[in-house]
């Protein structure tokens, strides 16, 4: 099933599951504690039920009021509620690093050393990328730093954790800056400051999608109204999902609730103040913000 986080305007926040193409049925409109999937999340590690079931449960309780996804993002455009919000709020997020994105073997000697040492090593590459005040709505403002030479997009799929396991997938633009491969200053700061990343309003669940690895991505930059780059690709990783989040969790006290971007899409060219970017992931969703400096 697909959850969708709809914020009312008032403070206030509501969750929805698309059962028909298009319509949300809003679960908060038959059971008001279900307003975050944080929730529907901590309910099934106390239950034994999944996610879905829990869902299921709710919505066989009566007729839920329903929200037309069209409606939803027009309002999200133009800054009105009821509108589409980040999927969740989390307390930790993080991103998959150098070695994760797919490259040919014989090409792997000849990355700069940093590079190939990510890509032949047996642990999974992960960064902190801050706390969910750091992470941009779906159609919010993502962020460049006058001090970083570039900052480039990326479109990846989005691992949702809880408590160390892996509970949905989303998508979303983990923006990156520095000079890769020249220098590893770049992985702090320029991986963690206001708009360092964005998040879909919607998550599917593993019961949903069992292989998130054979998704198409697409990701497009917008400036002064033309297309200044395109650039697609599949959800193929180096290393999977699960490898990653062992990165994460193998060794910590895992956050309760946590997003993994797990490397992706990567933009061609830089952005500038004013760009427009959208990721669009098959069979999940897209986000589409807007670049300003931080």
């Amino acid at each position: 099933m697909k959850y969708y986080r709809i914020a009312y305007g008032n403070g206030s926040f509501g969750l929805s599951v698309e059962l028909t193409d298009g319509i949300l049925s809003s679960l908060d409109s038959l059971n008001d504690e279900v307003d975050d999937f944080k929730k529907l999340c901590n309910a099934s590690y106390i239950t034994g039920l999944s996610i879905d079931e829990i869902s299921k449960n709710i919505l066989s309780k009566g007729s839920p009021a329903t929200f037309d996804l069209k409606e939803l993002i027009q309002n999200s455009q133009k800054s009105r509620s009821p509108y589409l919000a980040a999927a969740v709020q989390p307390d930790e997020m993080w991103a998959g690093g150098m070695g994760n994105l797919p490259v040919p073997d014989d090409v792997v000697p000849t990355l700069p050393e940093p590079s190939r040492v990510a890509f032949e090593g047996d642990r999974g590459i992960v960064v902190y990328k801050g706390n969910s005040s750091r992470l941009a709505d779906p159609f919010g403002e993502i962020g460049i730093r006058s001090d970083i030479p570039k900052t480039i997009s990326e479109g990846e799929l989005v691992v949702i954790m809880y408590k160390g396991k892996i509970v949905g997938y989303s998508t979303g633009n983990e923006v990156a800056g520095g000079l890769a491969g020249e220098t590893l200053w770049y992985l702090n700061p320029s991986k963690v400051f206001k708009g360092c990343a964005s998040l879909a309003p919607c998550i599917v669940t593993p019961d949903s999608l069992p292989d998130p690895t054979k998704l198409k991505m697409n990701l497009t930059i917008t400036r002064n109204g033309e297309i200044v780059d395109s650039t697609s690709n599949i959800t193929e990783h180096r290393r999977s999902p699960e490898k990653l989040v062992s990165a994460v969790m193998d060794h910590d006290v895992p956050a309760e609730l946590s997003i993994l971007y797990t490397g992706g899409c990567v933009a061609s060219a830089p952005m500038e103040i004013g760009d427009v970017v959208r990721i669009d992931l098959e069979g999940i969703g897209f986000v589409e913000n807007t670049v300003i400096q931080v």
